[in-house]
């Protein structure tokens, strides 16, 4: 018995270290990896704000559209609902890029409203969130070691009380 055991476990060991990582291989994308990256992605913008629809362009990669499909609804740019104030209104997730490439590297872009038609002073421009999310194939799983998110805030210039405002420079 104990024999036995010990081959086996000999033979799992050997069959474990011949195993190659992912990443050391040549790469194919799946739509596992697809769905595995856009629940990690919503789980970065949701530390933000709900996403209640995410907006997605007719010819998006089907594999994009069903990784998301299983985690909210879709819609596309042209139903997004119109309003007086907002061009995107809150809630909504416009997906500007979700690729991965031959190289085990994935982009996750986009933007989430509220998105005003016109700034509330004194912005001079209103883009919502911007969020960029890379990833990388790291042995068999899928990281992503840093995030940008951009925010269009207001811009305050700062002079000393004794001297003139400084010119507005465009």
């Amino acid at each position: 018995m104990r024999l036995t055991v010990a081959v086996l476990t000999a033979c799992l060991l050997a069959a474990c270290s011949a195993t190659t990582p992912r990443s050391a291989q040549k790469f194919v994308a799946t739509e596992s990896d697809f769905a595995d990256i856009a629940a990690m992605s919503l789980k970065f913008v949701e530390r933000t704000a709900p996403v209640s629809t995410i907006v997605l362009p007719a010819n998006a990669d089907p594999r994009v559209r069903a990784a998301l499909k299983r985690l909210r609804p879709l819609t596309s740019p042209d139903k997004v609902p119109s309003s007086d104030v907002y061009q995107l209104p809150a809630g909504y997730f416009v997906l500007q890029t979700f690729e991965i490439d031959a190289d085990g590297i994935a982009s996750f872009e986009g933007q989430l409203g509220p998105v005003r038609k016109v700034p509330e002073p004194p912005a001079t421009d209103d883009c919502g969130i911007r969020f960029s999310i890379p990833f990388a194939l790291e042995g068999n799983d899928w990281a992503s070691h840093t995030l940008k998110k951009s925010v269009c805030w207001p811009k305050r210039e700062w002079w000393p009380v004794d001297e003139a405002a400084p010119t507005p420079s465009r």
